[in-house]
């Protein structure tokens, strides 16, 4: 073929329209900024410099998702005690523009009615996979995952909640699960994997802590990015399992997790991560600061109810001021207090207030009475440890736990080091959440004083007006 300037015209043009339509078929790259926190636990102090910060990568990215890994309640008094159990803390992330959050354990710490109306009152939905829910739990069933567009960007985000290997539902009081069957939360993760198919992004949102988060990426090299929750470990630089970023932010807003995804024609080219320390921000949200202002102002709940004379550090000894509040209480002899109950570390000297007794104990548990023998007793103690560990605190006794022993040798013995009468029935208080938890002889036939543990602490503080626990001991393990 003669090569004419016809034909060096016509091939130049075919040329530069197959050129144009290759290059319509690049995408740019797309960058993509996930804000995390999880944990909160109700600390919504730190929430004025939190949106602050999500407010300022909003304006430096146009590409920002706002995630929640769960359990944003139980934990401070001004939301758990407020009159609409856990909306301020719902109100504050509503206004702060959060997309979606996990599914925590212990948002079941409030009745059935209240978590029902803060998923109803949540403009970013409540997600999870592994949760079913029955006509008899009278709560909507979650979303197991969605898709979202994000310039152009299909983005998979799948929840996640932990469930125990003992008694199949996640860390919270079983009454307030009723109704609601739980899976394993790795496998369930599993039957997702499709998903994958169908986006360009895939993102677990978890509340299963940290070593399941690695057996998820393991099992599961679909996913890119895990949100995760529930441990409270501070990962400080992502760790990369499989090819699956992980981050987690500790817990109580102390840190912010940012992690950067670029997605270039379907494919996640990079990503990176970093965790915001919040005590470094300057940046306030007035409004938002004001709002959290407006709830403490307006909780009531720093009246001052006793003098605590020394620093209390101990979980022993925090246990042994909240088990003698019940045995005050007419005719019990001995309490018990479950040490995950005790939700502070340390009570300061100097003036304890209502809202400090809400932070220690937060959950609403009621106090059930049983008669038992001390035979009984040491079975509950032996079983509230699995056998492994002295878990409970207690008031009226001390006790001596058998490492590596049976429940037979746990050593029971009164204040004045005497042995218990083996054939008498002691009247023994704990918290409802130890009656419905551990198994122990006769634990149906508890009955209730309808009282909370918080509230009759309350009553004991304000009875005795002052408090001194610091040196207290009352259970030791026998090596």
């Amino acid at each position: 073929m003669k090569f004419t300037f016809a034909v060096f015209t016509k091939y130049f043009f075919f040329l530069s329209l197959s050129l144009i339509l290759f290059s319509s078929c690049e995408k740019s790259p797309v960058e993509i900024v996930i804000l995390s926190t999880n944990d909160m636990h109700a600390k919504i102090d730190n929430f004025g410099k939190v949106a602050a910060y999500i407010s300022e990568q909003r304006r430096l990215h146009p590409n920002v998702i706002v995630l929640s890994g769960g359990d944003m309640f139980s934990g401070n008094p001004v939301v758990d005690q407020h009159e609409d159990k856990g909306f301020p803390i719902i109100d504050i992330m509503n206004k702060i523009g959060y997309q979606y959050t996990a599914i925590g354990n212990h948002e079941f710490d409030y009745n059935r009615e209240f978590m029902k109306k803060r998923i109803e009152q949540s403009s970013y939905p409540w997600l999870c996979a592994n949760i079913h829910i029955s006509p008899e739990a009278r709560i909507p069933q979650p979303k197991p995952y969605v898709i979202i567009t994000v310039d152009g960007v299909k983005v998979a985000i799948l929840g996640l909640i932990e469930i125990s290997k003992t008694s199949r539902i996640p860390a919270t009081h079983p009454d307030k699960v009723k109704g609601i069957t739980f899976t394993d939360p790795i496998e369930e993760a599993l039957s997702y994997r499709s998903l994958r198919d169908s986006c360009d992004l895939f993102i677990g949102l978890t509340h299963i802590g940290t070593y399941a988060d690695v057996k998820l990426a393991e099992e599961m090299p679909e996913l890119d990015v895990i949100i995760g929750g529930h441990s409270h470990t501070r990962i400080d630089t992502a760790m990369v399992i499989n090819g699956v970023l992980i981050t987690q932010t500790e817990s109580w807003l102390k840190y912010i997790g940012k992690t950067t995804i670029v997605v270039e024609n379907g494919k996640v080219i990079s990503k990176e991560n970093e965790l915001i320390d919040v005590n470094t921000l300057t940046a306030e949200d007035i409004d938002i600061s004001n709002l959290i202002k407006h709830y403490y102002e307006t909780s009531g709940l720093n009246k001052v109810i006793a003098k605590n004379l020394s620093t209390i550090e101990s979980k022993d000894a925090l246990g042994s001021l909240m088990t003698d509040a019940i045995t005050d209480l007419p005719g019990i002899e001995i309490a018990f207090q479950n040490g995950g109950g005790v939700r502070i570390h340390k009570l300061d000297e100097g003036d304890i207030t209502i809202a400090k007794v809400y932070e220690l104990d937060p959950f609403g548990n009621e106090v059930i009475i049983y008669q038992m023998t001390p035979a009984e007793i040491r079975e509950l103690i032996f079983n509230a440890g699995c056998g492994k560990r002295a878990d409970l605190l207690v008031s009226g006794i001390t006790y001596i736990f058998p490492k590596d022993g049976k429940a037979s040798d746990v050593i029971l013995k009164t204040y004045d080091g005497e042995n218990l009468n083996e054939n008498k029935h002691y009247t023994v208080g704990m918290n409802s959440y130890i009656a419905s938890s551990y198994n122990f002889p006769g634990s149906e036939n508890g009955k209730s004083l309808y009282r909370t543990s918080a509230d009759v602490l309350i009553e004991y503080l304000q009875k005795v007006k002052e408090v001194d626990y610091a040196r207290i001991s009352r259970v030791a393990v026998a090596e």
